[in-house]
């Protein structure tokens, strides 16, 4: 069945999290990006989302939530959808499975303790998942994640087990029970917007240049897959930062007069599951 083509907004809230990965990064100026984040960019966000009537879905790790638990309250209150993003902000790739499901343990009792919800959703810090992420995700209840790439407006079902040689072609695995919300790196504000020494970052385009970038992609969905899900992934510490929250607004707002639904991540992992029942023997 045809329907308005959808798009989901989604917040990498990291906080202090981030900068805790780089030892170079620990000065007090770096870390106020982190201030700025939670104290006002987050806020900044929620307040835009009021007034655009948007329902987001807010990817944010554990010390964040210990950090800034109140406008994290906020979030809930208003009707946002809380997804899991590690606990410290930790490259899963570099991890040991043990290692990885302490990250899980210690990111859910934050969410418990703080704001009392688990959540169902995940994204992988800084976008890369490790060959066990997503099968420990699964034991955890994580029934979506919005880190793969393997399509660009299409959910569809991870696999596990997959094998890649240089010796011979892609061995698939299995499907696994988690519903991939893919993302489009054009659709993330950070490369666009901001100006970071570590980790290498060289943005700061043009306001109209992006805007003009992001409904491309719509229009794009829109006229090739209607049926589509387009993903804008917004950061705190960058996109309400100035002027470039107009960016974010004209965006949403461009959007609706297209006629487009607003959805949360969870919302569309139900509808694709209602509509695709999850079955172990599919082909991958």
């Amino acid at each position: 069945m045809s329907r308005a083509p959808t798009v989901c907004v989604t917040v990498d809230f990291d906080g202090h999290a981030l900068w805790l990965q780089w030892d170079s990064a620990l000065s007090p100026t770096r870390m106020s990006r982190a201030d700025f984040g939670g104290e006002v960019g987050m806020p900044r966000l929620l307040d835009l989302f009021a007034t655009e009537e948007v329902l987001a879905t807010i990817y944010v790790p554990g010390h964040t939530v210990e950090t800034f638990p109140e406008v994290c309250r906020r979030a809930v209150a208003e009707g946002h959808e809380i997804g899991h993003h590690g606990y410290l902000h930790k490259d899963h790739t570099r991890l040991s499975e043990a290692q990885e499901r302490a990250e899980f343990e210690r990111a859910f009792a934050a969410y418990d303790k703080v704001l009392g919800l688990r959540p169902t959703g995940f994204r992988a810090p800084g976008g890369d998942l490790s060959t066990d992420t997503l099968r420990l995700a699964a034991e955890f209840g994580i029934g979506h994640d919005a880190s793969g790439m393997g399509h660009d407006v299409l959910p569809y079902y991870a696999r596990r087990g997959d094998r890649w040689t240089p010796d011979g072609p892609l061995r698939r695995g299995e499907p696994l029970d988690v519903v991939t919300l893919p993302v489009l790196s054009s659709m993330i504000d950070v490369p666009q917007m901001d100006f970071l020494i570590q980790p290498p970052i060289s943005g700061l385009h043009g306001y109209d240049k992006i805007l003009r970038m992001w409904l491309d992609e719509l229009d794009w969905m829109c006229q090739t897959l209607p049926d589509g899900v387009l993903t804008l992934i917004l950061h705190p510490s960058s996109a309400p930062r100035g002027a470039r929250l107009r960016v974010v607004r004209d965006f949403l707002r461009h959007a609706r007069s297209r006629g487009v639904q607003f959805r949360r991540h969870r919302e569309v992992a139900a509808r694709f599951r209602a509509e695709n029942p999850f079955s172990p023997a599919a082909p991958c």
